[in-house]
């Protein structure tokens, strides 16, 4: 049994699709497939990451050996759960449940429009978490900033480019100076993160 057809077996024994697999070893579902027709061969950190996933030994996983016996039985309830939900999803369900009743609280203490724009956001970011199974935390750190953002525009009118006008570091305007460049730095951490992720991305998909 070659590496492709041994990689191929244990992803389907374990109930885990090419997505799955993929996702748990953040490389593309692409990459996966080429590695289970032998086009390409995973790298090293992915062949340990995988040994791991599949609880066997790094021998078995290349040479394809099977190791069933009572420790693969006792692993397999360790590894993963087939019928339980994905850790995201249960952070999305408690981010939806925490925003319905941020929503229905701030209802009752004020308006309806201004309850629903401070709770959008908790929706949006539990959607995210129930639907988008690739860089969840990233999504959700984007729409929080955004969010903030625009609720420090829309209550103190500050925007993160007034760093670079001078009049903004006079006296008497450091809270807006702070507010500011704190704006500035989330913007700039969010696009190397984002950037970053989608190098690691091209990379992993085209190795």
């Amino acid at each position: 049994m070659n590496l492709g057809e041994s990689i191929y077996n244990l992803r389907t024994k374990n109930n885990m699709s090419q997505g799955d697999l993929a996702n748990t070893l953040d490389v593309s579902r692409q990459s996966v497939s080429k590695w289970e027709t032998n086009t390409s061969v995973p790298e090293l950190d992915k062949l340990v990451k995988m040994s791991v996933v599949f609880n066997i030994s790094l021998d078995e996983l290349i040479r394809g050996e099977k190791g069933e016996d009572v420790q693969h039985e006792t692993a397999a309830s360790d590894i993963r759960a087939p019928q339980s939900l994905p850790a995201r999803k249960i952070v999305g369900l408690f981010v939806l449940g925490f925003g319905l009743v941020a929503f229905l609280l701030l209802s009752l203490l004020g308006d309806l429009l201004f309850a629903l724009f401070l709770s959008s956001p908790l929706f949006v970011c539990a959607l995210i978490c129930l639907t988008v199974n690739k860089h969840t935390a990233l999504w959700c750190c984007w729409v929080l900033y955004a969010s903030i953002y625009a609720y420090l525009r829309y209550a103190t009118g500050i925007r993160l480019w007034w760093i670079f006008h001078g009049w903004l570091y006079r006296s008497g305007l450091e809270i807006h100076a702070v507010i500011a460049w704190l704006q500035a730095l989330g913007f700039i951490a969010l696009i190397i993160s984002t950037g970053r992720l989608f190098y690691k991305g091209r990379k992993s998909s085209s190795g």
